[in-house]
């Protein structure tokens, strides 16, 4: 059997620290565990309530069906003196047909 050894200090100063410190000595079973059972939380994030909420949410969503309805937009109707206020800027920049 292997066993590797590691050892912690956790600066009171430190607000991280400090809370940390302060779950870890307020737990009652092994600290050890608990402090593996955390590492192994944290970088395998997908435990057994990741998959609840899933299937949550499938079950909320089982019924749900969604239509799109296309709106046909009437194009916008310009007045004449906007019409002729565009013509003008053609004819001032240069409307490219030249």
């Amino acid at each position: 059997m292997s066993i590797k050894r590691m050892s912690l200090r956790f600066n009171l100063d430190n607000e991280a620290d400090r809370k940390a410190w302060e779950h870890l000595k307020n737990i009652t079973d092994s600290k050890n565990k608990t402090v593996i059972a955390t590492v192994n939380q944290f970088y395998e994030p997908h435990t057994e309530i990741t998959e609840t909420i899933k299937e949550t949410i499938r079950e909320c969503l089982q019924n749900f069906s969604a239509i799109k309805t296309e709106t046909e937009q009437s194009p916008e109707l310009l007045t004449e003196d906007e019409n002729l206020l565009l013509d003008s800027l053609d004819d001032f920049l240069g409307d490219g047909r030249h």
